[in-house]
């Protein structure tokens, strides 16, 4: 029986935070994936914007973390993003702008700015938060894992630093050049300790280190864990410090905003850790400087040594794991030890007693607009459909938005049905996705069937990453054929998936898209998949399918190439045996 389903509502909005008459300001934070809030189940994976809220007094300051992944400075305006922070923003509060790493991107047209534009954007914001009498603080991007600074000057390099340090010299406003003091840091403190950069700041996570990634990730190249962004709030603090001490440019009026937000930096105590080893050779997490209350991970990575347990400097043991995170720190300097068997015993330290303090600051509140989204009915959710090679199956049928029929009146789909796009050259389907955890090359499956002899070729967008990909006809609309997009960046967030006719025929009738990362899935699925597995993060099923023939392949640049790798992928399965709950 065929179904007419045409669905209309909107999708993301902005959720602006409520200043409270006890709180004299708050901070609004713009940027990217470096820079955004996460889910816990994507934990250690933490944006700056996330944490700089433990480096402030909460009896005075509220941080709106607005970063949102995959975003440059020209995106984030024409997504609206930039408007909806204003719209929440009051007069006397502080925008922290970072952007970079996206605008850089040549490879992504949809995200990419010329060098020669990157100013102009950088200064709407400016003018922006200006204009609603904000105080604005333009911060350089923290630089890539490595020796070279991509975002200074130097040949084939996207001087986003000097670009940003000219709009704020030319506004006499506050310039945090967070790139130098992270470059500087990664490379000249930490010149001899290149894996512990890679291991314990960046996101390159080993297998079994974190439950959330029980196979490891490798992406040590742009995005953090915990102690990564902590560390970047820190240099964040100090540039801010330094700002004032010493940047003659200033105007009056920024030169007094700025005393202010410096005023309200909380205390920040000492925080050794060291091993009871006179000749350890293994990587371990290294001094800091956080003020009270912030997350800390204590975390050592022996090399040939037994380790034992953590001490603090009374010699009490707090925990046997070698990674040991979730606690807080104390308001005093104190010092850690990795114990080790065949090393000293344990000498008590002596130190002052705990300051005062208040616990109401910590993490950042988000208003990166999360999609909203009805729940959906356990059918439509593909709770146990993943393969090892596609984890990630999304069931087509009834998208949210919609040009076109949800149908189930042909042979071979997979799920509940699959989805007929209306005869159009502008005919569209959008689902609602989330992801729990990021990639920046994920790999994309679409299965799908036409008769015909022309291809029916579509734009495919991709939270905010658009393909243009060939579909060539199936020879028949019961023979279901497979398309593939590689160089996919995902973010741990809600976000969109589209699917835009590019011909007058319509699309193909689209069956199943599935993602080769686990833990995505339809945003309307998370109570269903909640009360099957519960709410940790679900490793997909195995399955027997058939090796892959050749389909087509797009990549990041919309480059069709044909695909000949042996991975496994759900063609021409009959109907039944794929979606069973």
């Amino acid at each position: 029986m065929n179904k007419f389903i045409k669905f209309f509502f909107a999708a993301a909005v902005f959720a602006g935070v409520a200043v409270s008459d006890s709180t004299s300001f708050t901070i609004h934070v713009v940027g990217d994936s470096t820079v955004c809030t996460y889910k816990d189940n994507a934990y250690p994976q933490t944006g700056w914007g996330q944490v700089i809220g433990y480096f402030f007094d909460g009896a005075r300051v509220k941080v709106n973390n607005a970063a949102i992944g995959g975003r440059s400075s020209r995106t984030f305006i024409e997504e609206g993003r930039l408007d909806g922070v204003i719209a929440a923003a009051q007069k006397g509060d502080y925008l922290f702008v970072q952007f970079g790493h996206n605008d850089r991107d040549y490879s992504k047209a949809a995200r990419y700015v010329e060098p020669s534009q990157f100013p102009g954007y950088i200064q709407k914001y400016v003018d922006a938060g200006q204009k609603k009498g904000m105080n604005v603080v333009l911060i350089s991007p923290m630089n890539l894992n490595g020796s070279r600074n991509v975002f200074s000057t130097g040949s084939n390099n996207y001087d986003a630093r000097g670009m940003m340090q000219t709009v704020a010299k030319n506004n006499k406003i506050p310039f945090v050049d967070l790139n130098m003091k992270s470059y500087n840091t990664y490379n000249t403190t930490y010149k001899s300790m290149p894996d512990y950069v890679t291991r314990y700041l960046y996101k390159s996570l080993q297998k079994g280190e974190y439950p959330n990634y029980p196979d490891g990730v490798s992406d040590g190249t742009t995005h953090f864990q915990e102690m990564g962004s902590m560390g970047h709030a820190q240099m964040i603090c100090e540039e801010l410090e330094e700002n004032l001490k010493s940047n003659t440019n200033l105007s009056a009026d920024a030169k007094a905003a700025l005393t202010t937000l410096v005023a309200s930096i909380k205390k920040r105590y000492t925080i050794k850790v060291k091993t009871n080893l006179s000749n350890y050779n293994g990587l371990i997490t290294q001094t800091q400087y956080f003020p009270a209350g912030s997350p800390m991970t204590l975390r050592v990575t022996p090399n040939g040594q037994t380790f034992e347990k953590w001490v603090d400097d009374d010699c009490n043991e707090i925990s046997k794991n070698m990674i040991y995170y979730g606690f807080k720190t104390k308001a005093r300097d104190i010092t850690y030890t990795a114990m080790f068997k065949g090393g000293s015993a344990c000498t008590p330290t002596s130190h002052g007693s705990e300051d005062t303090y208040s616990s109401g600051a910590g993490e950042s509140s988000s208003s990166s607009g999360p999609i909203e989204a009805v729940e959906l009915d356990e059918s439509l959710c593909s709770l146990d459909a993943g393969t090892d090679a596609w984890p990630s199956v999304i069931e087509t049928y009834q998208p949210e938005i919609a040009d076109g029929f949800s149908e189930d009146n042909h042979e071979n789909f997979t799920g509940k049905g699959f989805f007929n796009f209306d005869n159009s050259a502008y005919s569209k389907a959008t689902y609602l996705v989330t992801s729990d955890q990021s990639a920046e090359k994920a790999r994309v499956m679409i299965r799908y069937s036409f008769a015909g002899n022309a291809n029916r070729n579509m734009s495919v967008t991709i939270d905010n990453g658009t393909y243009d990909v060939v579909f060539k006809p199936t020879a028949s609309w019961d023979v279901w054929d497979t398309v593939y997009i590689d160089d996919v960046w995902v973010d741990a967030l809600d976000f969109k998936v589209t699917f835009q006719s590019a011909t007058a025929d319509g699309g193909p009738n689209i069956d199943m898209f599935a993602f080769d990362m686990a833990n995505v899935y339809r945003t309307g699925c998370k109570a269903a998949r909640e009360k099957q597995h519960g709410s940790v993060s679900i490793v997909s099923k195995k399955m027997a399918t058939k090796p892959r023939s050749k389909g087509i392949t797009v990549n990041a640049l919309g480059q069709k190439v044909q695909n000949v790798r042996n991975q496994s992928d759900l063609r021409n399965l009959p109907k039944g045996n794929y979606f069973r709950y």
